[in-house]
């Protein structure tokens, strides 16, 4: 019983932290990472890859799209990592149509492929050079939602280690009392 168990549970974590069929490839080894690309340029033509990001422009050709990416480390699991340091950019060329308001900017995307020529552009005045990459497959995630709620919990610090339980409110709502004064300043009490 403990052996199926421990079985399951094996099974259940690597489906969690498995890559999506999308992006799976034979050899996770021979895989070169965005920075190796960005430093080697165009000598690593040709080898596999697999690069994340956040959609920054789509532009669809006749028969092609290129997609800008802000690129950002991968997590196991090929889910872009989003944070405020970007490696750099890279595009991502796709045989397809991509809908660019299904693909909007900041929207999380992952790309397999082979890696391609180098090409010039422009981010505002400024001439990049972008890593390509030939996707052979990619994957738009979902949007994570955010839990920005803030709760304050105003307990002395001795009551919150659960020594007692259950857990009843310590402070008691208390009334305060308000004078009203009016443009003259004489509290309304006082008045005629």
């Amino acid at each position: 019983m403990k052996m199926i168990f421990a079985v399951l549970s094996a099974m259940v974590l690597a489906g969690c932290t498995s890559v999506p069929d999308e992006l799976a490839t034979d050899n996770e080894e021979a895989l070169v990472s965005y920075k190796v690309a960005k430093h080697q340029g165009d000598e690593v033509a040709g080898e596999p890859a697999r690069w994340g990001g956040v959609i920054a422009d789509v532009r669809n050709a006749e028969d092609h799209t290129v997609l800008e990416v802000v690129s950002f480390p991968l997590k196991r699991w090929g889910r872009p990592e989003v944070s405020d340091n970007s490696d750099g950019r890279f595009l991502a060329v796709v045989n397809d149509f991509v809908d660019p308001d299904v693909y909007q900017q900041g929207r999380s995307i992952s790309f397999v492929g082979t890696i391609g020529q180098t090409q010039q552009g422009k981010i505002d005045e400024y001439v990049y050079t972008y890593p390509v990459i030939e996707a052979t497959g990619y994957h738009l995630w979902k949007i994570e939602k955010q839990n920005n709620q803030v709760e304050i919990d105003y307990s002395p610090l001795w009551f919150r280690h659960n020594f007692y339980s259950p857990y009843y409110p310590y402070r008691y709502p208390v009334p305060v009392r308000v004078r009203v004064q009016d443009n003259s300043g004489t509290p309304a009490k006082n008045r005629n």
